[in-house]
């Protein structure tokens, strides 16, 4: 992991605003940094880099940290308060979101010396260095054999539940671990046939019945780093309706891959997908947007959206997945993690600004099950 080169991309872009050091309370900002992920702060300056943690987890930070002086506290308030003498006379910049830190962090610091302002990470993090890129191919690849393991047990009467808790069961065994996140309970989104309209669906017990799409969405993590893809496959035989949504959000997704060659911002990309599922008539029923990044997080910038301004850069990790969804009858969404690289020779003479490494080669058309 070349935390050293992660190290220099965010202090470099602490100066632009005035600050010398970074504090992160983010166990994602924290990994970046240092490579433990655990509970924790980190301090960051061209000095040094320091972890501040509870003595319970001492052991595993001097395992995984790198470079760094560990230093040991107890939770709350005493190792806010080491942080504090960590930085005293130091323009500091935080990822903190906790009004109580950041009240503290002011009161005892100064106004002046403290920026509460997340991009010096997000902005570092946002472009993927080769090592990087390789665990979020690893983690796309585990998903793939998930998908092969979904086919051979998506089958009527099967529960949402009985197939999440197969392929929970075989991330690990396959050496990926699970996201989770505050806005669900559930680390897999297995919805079919209405329960698939809702684009966040949660699990619930419903069997599959004949002629249900089931969207299987998917994230996994490997070593920190996460991939994100969806395939939507029908039990038994797909109605018309349903062959010409699919067919739809196939082509878009097509085209908003495509379009990531070409384009100079992400709102473009979105704007592509959206305009082949306006003109087929489904517009109103594309209700999220294109696509986001990809990295320690599931959902973290370049942000793929109408608005989106962000300039399409080689080294960004994102997805593409175009959605229909019909409410109390089905929904359709495909979904590929996808690498943005830079064009040779060849694909400039085309006009093509970037080239693409779609991690996932799991098929895209239309698979019937049972």
């Amino acid at each position: 992991m070349l935390v050293n080169d992660h190290r220099k991309r965010v202090l470099d872009y602490a100066e632009r605003i005035g600050c010398s050091t970074v504090v992160s309370f983010n166990p994602e900002d924290t990994f970046y940094l240092t490579g433990f992920w655990g509970e924790s702060v980190s301090i960051c300056s061209g000095e040094s880099t320091k972890i501040i943690t509870p003595a319970l987890e001492m052991a595993r930070a001097e395992e995984a940290a790198l470079s760094c002086e560990l230093i040991s506290a107890e939770r709350g308030k005493d190792i806010l308060l080491r942080v504090i003498d960590e930085l005293a006379g130091k323009f500091v910049c935080t990822d903190s979101t906790d009004f109580h830190t950041i009240s503290v962090m002011i009161e005892k610091l100064g106004k002046s010396n403290v920026k509460v302002n997340n991009k010096p990470f997000t902005m570092s993090r946002i472009i993927k260095d080769f090592d990087e890129q390789e665990k979020i191919s690893k983690a796309a690849k585990i998903i793939d054999s998930l998908f092969n393991l979904s086919i051979e047990h998506i089958r009527e009467n099967k529960t949402e539940i009985e197939l999440m808790a197969l392929l929970v069961s075989e991330t690990y065994l396959l050496g990926g671990t699970l996201v989770s996140y505050k806005s669900t309970r559930y680390p897999f989104i297995i919805a079919g046939g209405p329960n698939a309209a809702f684009p966040h669906s949660e699990i619930t017990t419903r069997p599959f019945s004949t002629g249900d799409t089931v969207i299987v969405d998917l994230v996994v993590q490997y070593q920190g780093y996460v991939a994100d893809a969806t395939r939507t496959f029908v039990i038994g035989h797909a109605a018309e309706e349903i062959k010409q949504v699919y067919e739809c959000v196939k082509d878009a997704q097509q085209i908003g891959l495509e379009s990531l060659r070409l384009a100079d911002k992400f709102g473009q990309v979105d704007l592509a997908c959206r305009n082949v599922i306006a003109e087929r008539g489904y517009g109103s029923k594309f209700i999220h947007s294109t696509g986001h990044g990809i990295g320690l997080e599931v959902h973290e910038p370049p942000w793929i959206s109408k608005n989106g301004e962000e300039m399409v850069r080689p080294g960004m990790a994102v997805t593409i997945e175009p959605g229909i969804y019909t409410n109390g009858k089905f929904g359709v969404r495909i979904e590929d993690s996808v690498i943005i690289k830079t064009a040779n020779s060849k694909d400039k003479s085309s006009k093509n600004r970037n080239t693409i490494s779609n991690l996932n080669s799991f098929p895209k058309e239309l698979i019937c099950l049972g």
